[in-house]
C-alpha cells in the first residue's frame, strides 16, 4: 500500500516551473518592456537600487541631508539610504495606508534633500502636492517595490508613469524569478548615468540557485526527484548523527533583534547587477497573464471578504490599471490567527510587521498609526501561481473569523 501524500501549502509568492529555471526562453514583449526603456537599470535587488539614490543623492547634498520616509515601511526601504549617509525623518501613514501630505509637508525644511513615497501593493498614489517640492530641488522618489507593472489605456503591461524623479522596483514579487530590482531615472539631459553593476559573488549565486530548484521540486510534480534532493542535500550539510548532536547544543543568547536585522544590507549584493538567469526568467514571464491572474485573484477575494468589524479591506476595489501585489486586510490582533490560517492553505504575507528602529526617534502620533499597522495588516496573496480553489479556500477560512459569534 502506497503511502498518503500530502501536497504541499500552496506558496505565498509566485515559484516558477521546473522548465523555466532550468531553461528560460525570454519573451519579445517583456524584452521590450524591460529592455526598451532608457532610464531603466537591473540591480540585485531593490536595496542596491535605493543605496545607488542614496549616493547619487549624498554627493550634491552639502547640507541637505534628511529624507523624508513613510513611517510604516519594510526596513530594507530605509536602510539603504542611511548607509548612504542620508538622515531619516518619518512623515505620518495613516491606517487605511494613505499619507498625512499635511505632516509630510510640515516636516520637509531646510536640510530635505529627497522624500520616499511608496505606492503600497501596487495601489498609485497622486503625487501632485510633492511637485512644487521638486521645483525647490527636493527630490521625488517613488517606491515601486510591490509591483512594477500597469496597465495602459489599450490594458497592455507597462511601466508606471513617473510622477518624480527616481522609481524602484523589485521584480521577483510579482514575477517568479527570486531576485532582481531596478532603478529608473527621469529621462532628459540632467539625468546621471547608472551605475555599472557586476555580478553578484558566484557562491551567492550558487546558494539561490539551490534554494530556488528546494522550491521549485517541492511544488512540482516531481515527487521522486524532491525526494531525492533533499536525501543528497541532508548528507551535503552532515545532517547525521555528529550534526544532529551538534545541533542540540543551546544557542548563545543574543539580543533581541530589530527590524534592520531581519532586512540585511550587503553593500556588495547592493552594488551587483542582476544574475543572468535572473534577468532571463524575468524577460521569459508573460506580463500580461502575469496581471491579468492577479487581478482575477484579487476580485475573487474582494466579492468573498466584505468588511466587517473584526476584518477591514484596505482596497476593496482595483481600478483598471492597477497590477496588485497582495490583497490587504486590516485584522485586529492578527498575530492570533495568520499562522494557522497559513497552516490551513492560506498563502499570504505580514509586511511591515517590523519596523526600522530609527522610527523610534518620530513624533507620537506618527509612530503610532504606523504601529497600529505593523500589529493589524494582513496581505492575502493573490499570484499567478494561485487557483480559484486556492481563492475559495482563503475566502472560507478568512471569511469564517468575520462569522456571527466568532471569539474575539
Amino acid at each position: 500500500m502506497s503511502s498518503a501524500f500530502n501536497p504541499p501549502l500552496p506558496p505565498a509568492h509566485p515559484v516558477p516551473a521546473l522548465g523555466e529555471i532550468l531553461c528560460p526562453r525570454p519573451r519579445a514583449a517583456s524584452r521590450a518592456l524591460l529592455e526598451g526603456e532608457p532610464g531603466l537599470s537591473l540591480s540585485y535587488n531593490a536595496r542596491g537600487a535605493l543605496f545607488e539614490i542614496g549616493q547619487t543623492l549624498q554627493a550634491g547634498a552639502g547640507t541637505r541631508t534628511d529624507v523624508l520616509l513613510p513611517a510604516f515601511h519594510c526596513p530594507s526601504g530605509v536602510t539603504p539610504l542611511l548607509e548612504a549617509g542620508l538622515r531619516p525623518v518619518f512623515y505620518r501613514v495613516r491606517p487605511d495606508l494613505s499619507v498625512d501630505w499635511d505632516d509630510l509637508l510640515a516636516k520637509a525644511g531646510p536640510g530635505t534633500r529627497a522624500v520616499l513615497v511608496i505606492h503600497f501593493f501596487g495601489f498609485t498614489s497622486d503625487l501632485t502636492p510633492l511637485q512644487a517640492m521638486r521645483a525647490q530641488g527636493i527630490a521625488v522618489i517613488e517606491d515601486w517595490s510591490h509591483a512594477f507593472l500597469r496597465l495602459d489605456e489599450a490594458g497592455c503591461p507597462a511601466l508606471p508613469s513617473m510622477q518624480g524623479d527616481f522609481q524602484v522596483f523589485s521584480f521577483w514579487k510579482l514575477a517568479a524569478c527570486g531576485v532582481g530590482g531596478g532603478l529608473r531615472r527621469r529621462a532628459g539631459p540632467a539625468a546621471e548615468p547608472a551605475w555599472t553593476r557586476p555580478q553578484p559573488p558566484w557562491r551567492e549565486r550558487v546558494v539561490r540557485f539551490k534554494r530556488e530548484l528546494e522550491e521549485v521540486l517541492e511544488h512540482s510534480p516531481h515527487r521522486r526527484s524532491h525526494r531525492a534532493f533533499q536525501a543528497l542535500e541532508a548528507w551535503r550539510t552532515g545532517t547525521r548523527r555528529g550534526a544532529a548532536e551538534a545541533a542540540m547544543a543551546p544557542p548563545p543568547a543574543q539580543p533581541p533583534l530589530r527590524g534592520e536585522d531581519r532586512y540585511p544590507f550587503d553593500p556588495l549584493l547592493a552594488r551587483a547587477g542582476m544574475p543572468g538567469g535572473v534577468r532571463r526568467r524575468l524577460l521569459g514571464t508573460d506580463l500580461t497573464q502575469l496581471v491579468q491572474q492577479r487581478r482575477t485573484n484579487y476580485a475573487w477575494l474582494a466579492q468573498g471578504l466584505a468588511a466587517t468589524d473584526l476584518l477591514h479591506p484596505l482596497r476593496p476595489q482595483l481600478d483598471t490599471a492597477t497590477c496588485p501585489w497582495v490583497f490587504p486586510l486590516r485584522v485586529a490582533q492578527r498575530d492570533r490567527f495568520d499562522r494557522g490560517w497559513r497552516a490551513q492553505g492560506v498563502a499570504l504575507h505580514t509586511f511591515g510587521i517590523w519596523l526600522h528602529s530609527a522610527l523610534q526617534q518620530a513624533d507620537t502620533a506618527t509612530r503610532a498609526d504606523a504601529e497600529q499597522l505593523a500589529a493589524e495588516l494582513l496581505c492575502l496573496s493573490v499570484h499567478q501561481g494561485l487557483t480559484r480553489a486556492d481563492m475559495e479556500r482563503a475566502v472560507e477560512v478568512v471569511g469564517r473569523h468575520a462569522a456571527p459569534g466568532h471569539p474575539s
